[in-house]
């Protein structure tokens, strides 16, 4: 990867002010917030990960005292959390190695061994019980296993997540392969027929998740052929189950396979372009070429798609702008192309006139609930999260995407 966009002085001074004004909001609340809970997507650990990233292009914007009382907190209270990514163990941990790592002379290697001690235990089903998509599920264990890999050996926990997806796969006669949402999981769009499998498309929920979980898994030597034919006959089913894209507004994919309507939204969660990314990383790891011809064909599609036809309704990181700037970004990185970048600085435009017209409430997050926008200061949804992408535009390290899947 080392395509980078071509972001204006005039852009970058604009950015700085919006990150500037989403530090001081962030810092506010995990000060003053006493419900706050500890998790990555939505909670502490999120917010002290913008609050890092904002620190390291100006430390003036963060109280090191305040950031530091509350890292300590979390690390505190790692003992009572659940396991999943989103609110539990695997987010936050994922959080701690990251900042472990950013100093790789201080690196403390034996700082979260009881972590993966804990989960190599908790976790060794067979077959495996439980969600498999990443929010809640086995998917979610890879992004920590795949950051701790760095630089410590996470075979066994690896080899872990490689035997849960195998056991829970649905193999088709010609070597396909896919993943049904479990009859119990609060993922499921049909709940009136639960032993009717259901193929979900989208990365947070779906089979393009397992890919991407199982893609690091390919680089430790013990487990590269199982992850391999896994993450192959995956892609595979991927292609196959690709709807068209007659006209410029169309997905090439829906919410499951095998819907009538396969428009989606253009986003994280759901939608083409965290599919293309996701195919064309397949293809790199595989050195399958055609994987990522495919890939930029259904990513440049998406990138003739606007707020409309993106069903674009705030700013996050989930299936917001600025989360789409971030996105192109990324697949850009991945597969250069003029029409990805155009499609990244497209958002990039779109995100700072917003703010202009509409100061912080333009990065406000959409409730389906209420139907109204309202602030919310979490990783996946609001504040944290668009900080973090705004300060990856500026400084073109998307690293930290490593733990929605994404790299």
């Amino acid at each position: 990867m080392s395509e980078q966009l071509l972001i204006t002085d005039n852009q970058r001074q604009e950015i700085g002010e919006l990150i500037t004004v989403l530090t001081q909001e962030v810092s506010r609340n995990i000060q003053t917030n006493t419900e706050l809970k500890n998790g990555l997507l939505s909670g502490l650990a999120g917010q002290l990960l913008f609050l890092f990233k904002a620190h390291q292009i100006d430390p003036n914007l963060v109280d090191e005292t305040l950031f530091s009382e509350k890292l300590e907190l979390l690390q505190e209270q790692l003992a009572d959390q659940s396991f999943e990514l989103s609110n539990g163990l695997a987010g936050q941990a994922w959080v701690l190695e990251y900042l472990n790592q950013a100093d790789q002379e201080d690196y403390d290697p034996e700082l979260l061994e009881d972590v993966d001690d804990l989960f190599i235990q908790a976790l060794d089903y067979n077959p495996w019980p439980g969600e498999i998509e990443m929010v809640l599920g086995l998917s979610g264990y890879a992004p920590y296993a795949s950051r701790r890999n760095k630089f410590s050996d996470q075979t066994k926990l690896f080899d872990i997540i490689v035997r849960g997806l195998e056991s829970t796969a649905t193999y088709f006669d010609n070597g396909q392969v896919a993943w049904s949402q479990p009859s119990d999981s609060v993922y499921r769009f049909d709940t009136e027929d639960r032993a009717k499998p259901e193929f979900n498309l989208g990365l947070a929920h779906g089979v393009p998740g397992m890919i991407a979980a199982l893609i690091p898994a390919m680089e430790v030597p013990a487990l590269r052929e199982r992850a391999a034919k896994l993450v192959s006959g995956a892609c595979d089913w991927l292609l196959e189950n690709q709807t068209g894209h007659e006209h410029t507004h169309h997905s090439c994919y829906g919410s499951c396979a095998g819907e009538n309507d396969p428009s989606s939204r253009l986003g994280w969660c759901y939608g083409d372009i965290t599919i293309a990314l996701i195919l064309a990383r397949a293809g790199q790891a595989l050195d399958r070429p055609s994987y990522v011809d495919k890939a930029r064909d259904i990513a440049l599609h998406a990138a003739q798609r606007d707020e409309e036809s993106g069903y674009i309704n705030d700013a996050g990181l989930c299936h917001g702008f600025v989360g789409l700037a971030v996105i192109f970004q990324i697949v850009h990185k991945f597969m250069p192309e003029p029409k990805l970048a155009e499609a990244a600085q497209y958002w990039i435009d779109y995100s700072l006139k917003a703010f202009k017209e509409r100061g912080i409430e333009a990065m406000y997050s959409y409730n389906g609930l209420t139907k109204g926008h309202e602030a919310d200061f979490g990783f996946l949804m609001g504040y944290a999260g668009i900080g973090c992408g705004l300060i990856g535009l500026l400084d073109d390290d998307v690293s930290w995407t490593d733990c929605l899947l994404m790299v």
